[in-house]
Order: C-alpha cells, then structure tokens, then sequence
C-alpha cells in the first residue's frame, strides 16, 4: 500500500495521521521543528462549544480524537466592556468552552495528538522539513499569513479558576484580551485583529487593566514568561492545488473569522483529508461543503461586529448575560444563514484586502516565480512560522 505523507504535525496534521493510520494506511508525518507543539508556550487555549449541539468532547471522538490532553469545561465568563464594568455570562445547557494548554509538554493538546497518531501507528518525523510536495500530500504547515496577534504572558498562580474577558478598542484592537486561570496556571494575552504594530502598548495596557481587576494578581506576575504569535484569519480558504496536494488547518485558510476559534475547523479537516483519501472521495468537493458556509457566516459576524459603535458593546453584553442559556444563543449566532453567506462573499475582497500584505495574485502555478508563489512554496515546505520572538 502506498505511504502517505503529511507536512506538519500540529492539530490538522496529526488528526490527519492518525485518520490514516487507523485505516490501515502507511503515513509519515515530516515537521522541521523539533518538538511538538513549538509554536505555543504552555499557554490556555479555549475548545469552544456553541458551534454544535453535542458537546465538543463528544464531538472530537467522532472524529477519532480521545480527550487524554488535560481539560476542563468553564460555564462561566466574566465580560468587561471599554469601562472595565462586569457583565457574568453563564453557558446554560453546557460549558461555553473546555479549557485546554497547547505546547510540546505533557498534558498538552498538541501532546495527546502526538501519542494518539503514534499509537495507530503513524512515523512521525521532527527535525525534518519536507523537500517536496506531491500529489496527495496533506499540507498542514500552519499558517499563510500574519493578519492576526495574540501577546501576552504565562505565570504560575493562587488564583481560583476564572474566565474573564475584555472587549476593548484600545486594549485589544478589534479583538479582545483575556485571563484565563486553572490547576494554579494563568494565560493573561490579548488578541490584536487591527494595528498590531501597537502589541508592546496593547499587551501592557491589558495586564494593567486585570491587575485592576483581580485582586492579588499583580505581584503573582512578576517572573511571567511573555510569549507571541500570528495566526492566518482571514484570507479565502483553498483546500487543494493543480499539484493535487490537500491543504488543511490554517495552510488552507481555515480559521474562525470571528474570533480566532479554529482549532476544531483544523482537526476536522485533518479528518477530512485523511477520509479522502481512504475513500478515495474528493477532499476539495467535501471541504467546500463543509467549511464554506461556517467560515462565510463568521465572517460576516466579524463584519458586523466591527462596524458597531463602542458604545453599544456593554448593551450587548448585558443583552447576552440576560439569557438563560448563552451557548445555545451562541450556536444560533455561528448556525450558516443566506443572508450572512451573501453578505459576507460581497463584503470579503475589500475587509481582506486591508489585512494582508499585497501579494501577486497572477497564476498560483507550482513553477512560477511571481512573489506570490514563491512565498507560497517556501510554507508549503517548511512548517508554519512560530511567530516573532517577544
């Protein structure tokens, strides 16, 4: 039976070797980084909840995933408007995310996908970057672009778990900045959509923001270790080139527009890919159908959020505070409609246009030269890029 190869073990490429794997397939997985999870610093991470009405645990086994990574569902969040006034926001028919750590260390998400892939049997291959891509390739290097920051630090903590949130112009622009606190750790960042040139002001003004707000938290931040990235959030989705190589995860465009949830948009194409190519189906066809309309819907929530005064936030927050059942309000928010699919294929060349640097858009061809396709070639074969160093 033929080998398969897969470039890039994060979430994507892992679900992807292990979906292989399991099907009794050869697979090799290549990654130039020399651990797992290199890109993340011990950092919390949020699976979220509302985008299905079955709980995102349950969710993952379906698609072979076994929650062995440590997790913990949070019911509760603490919003904070540009005043720095609380709005408490309950879940009602379930937790509103399950807290997660992402980096090469035990316990981790990026961890358990590791020992999951090499338990059905799939080599996987560190300090290897690919040198080339062929046909039925996965790709799954991460990244495309810079269009979005997170910036922030990670300390050891007394604190009592919480989950506080502030939505903020000016201390997150376009974004919002949060705390997040479990098992005597602590995730304090703040995520920048728009002028990510100001991320050194942006992250100092939201750690003297919850130092305000929390009690105690200042001197427990002292000896915190910083840590940055960027993500890939808005750009149109591709899932497969003239090469007939299948992109997943974030090297396919995919990434919540919203609000930058897209680990499970990462591990269900992985998944996707993967099914593909045991069922000999057309992962581009299955992928389009899948995604499409989910990332349309997102974007234009994204759209409409950023279009809103300030000053209307703090009523929306209360609006959402005051329902019984937050996660299935939110699920009716991120559900695909016409209208915001419409919407948002109208409105995505001139909103993408302003995010990402200008690139030439001539052929996509393997073999061309044009700036376009060389920046391309060079993340298809190496894994996406860890982010500048804070």
């Amino acid at each position: 039976m033929e080998q398969h190869t897969v470039i890039g073990a994060g979430p994507a490429g892992l679900v992807a070797a292990a979906t292989l794997a399991r099907a009794g397939h050869p697979v090799r997985v290549l990654d130039q980084a020399t651990e797992v999870g290199h890109r993340f610093a011990g950092d919390f991470q949020g699976l979220e909840n509302w985008s299905t009405p079955e709980d995102v645990l349950d969710w993952l086994t379906g698609l072979g995933v076994e929650p062995t990574f440590e997790h913990e569902a949070f019911d509760e969040v603490t919003f904070y408007d540009h005043h720095l006034d609380p709005t408490v926001s309950k879940g009602g028919s379930g937790p509103l995310f399950h807290l997660i750590r992402r980096g090469p260390m035990d316990g981790s998400l990026d961890r358990a996908l590791l020992e999951q892939a090499r338990a059905a049997g799939a080599r996987i291959d560190f300090g290897q970057p690919a040198q080339t891509a062929e046909r039925g390739d996965i790709i799954a290097t991460g990244p495309r672009y810079a269009d979005g920051l997170v910036t922030g630090l990670v300390f050891d903590t007394a604190l009592e778990n919480q989950a506080r949130c502030i939505i903020s112009d000016r201390l997150a622009p376009a974004g919002y900045a949060y705390l997040l606190t479990w098992n005597g750790r602590a995730t304090l960042a703040t995520c920048l959509f728009r002028r990510q040139a100001d991320w050194k002001r942006v992250r100092r003004d939201a750690v003297a923001a919850f130092e305000r707000l929390v009690p105690g938290l200042a001197s427990e931040i002292d000896g915190a270790r910083t840590f940055s990235r960027y993500g890939s959030v808005f750009p149109a989705a591709r899932y497969t080139d003239e090469a007939g190589r299948l992109f997943v995860g974030e090297a396919a465009g995919l990434q919540d527009p919203e609000w930058g949830f897209g680990l499970r948009f990462a591990m269900e194409s992985g998944h996707l890919a993967a099914r593909s190519l045991v069922d000999g189906t057309d992962y581009g066809t299955l992928a389009a159908a899948t995604f499409d309309h989910r990332i349309e819907t997102e974007l234009a929530n994204r759209l409409m959020f950023e279009a809103l005064p300030e000053a209307v936030i703090p009523a929306l927050l209360r609006r959402g505070a005051a329902s019984t059942d937050l996660r299935d309000r939110l699920y009716r928010h991120w559900r695909p409609t016409v209208p915001k699919s419409a919407f948002a294929r109208t409105a995505r060349r001139r909103f993408v246009a302003t995010r990402l640097h200008h690139r030439d858009q001539a052929c996509h061809n393997t073999t061309c030269d044009c700036v376009w396709c060389t920046h391309n070639r060079v993340h298809v074969l190496a894994d996406g890029p860890a982010g500048p160093s804070r």
